[in-house]
């Protein structure tokens, strides 16, 4: 769901480095992208090799000055975090779901970071709910980023009225 975020960041001179489970996944992004602003991170998020691939990454093109993370998994942001090494302030947007507006865990993060958390929520029309659709999550994160804001994408309250 975040490719269009990604191509987008490509084109605004950003070196991205996407983390996926396959190289398929990658050629959409290459095709989509200018030359040399996709770095794939062939790995499984779930595993241990998810650090070192990052940690070369980092090795390879220096520490990340912007992420765009949609992680449950707080410990593993956090770690990554911790391994950008980071000598400038770097922001990290944080894409979460809807029911973590209601109940979240607090995350640790480096003082050097501009921490923003990016709710999905969902949309009413015509007293009908439905979830927002890929197109609508990718503009709202890139909105959020362009304008270096926090906040909610679609509508969280009522949260009753959300789809079921």
């Amino acid at each position: 769901m975040l490719t269009k975020v990604c191509i987008h960041l490509a084109h605004e001179g950003y070196s991205v480095s996407v983390i996926g489970r396959t190289h398929t996944k990658f050629e959409f992004l290459h095709v989509q992208s200018p030359d040399h602003s996709i770095f794939p991170l062939i790995v499984d998020y779930d595993t241990d090799d998810v650090f070192v691939e990052i940690g070369k990454a980092l090795e390879e093109r220096g520490p990340f000055d912007l992420l765009v993370s949609w992680t449950p998994n707080y410990s593993l942001l956090e770690k990554v975090l911790e391994m950008n090494h980071a000598t400038e302030r770097f922001r990290v947007f944080h894409v979460k779901g809807s029911k973590r507006y209601f109940e979240d865990e607090p995350i640790q993060v480096p003082s050097e970071c501009d921490y923003r958390e990016i709710f999905l929520g969902f949309m009413v029309e015509e007293a009908e709910s439905r979830w927002l659709t890929h197109k609508e999550i990718a503009n709202g994160i890139i909105n959020r980023i362009m304008t270096d804001e926090e906040g909610v994408i679609g509508q969280i309250h009522p949260y009753e009225a959300r789809p079921r």
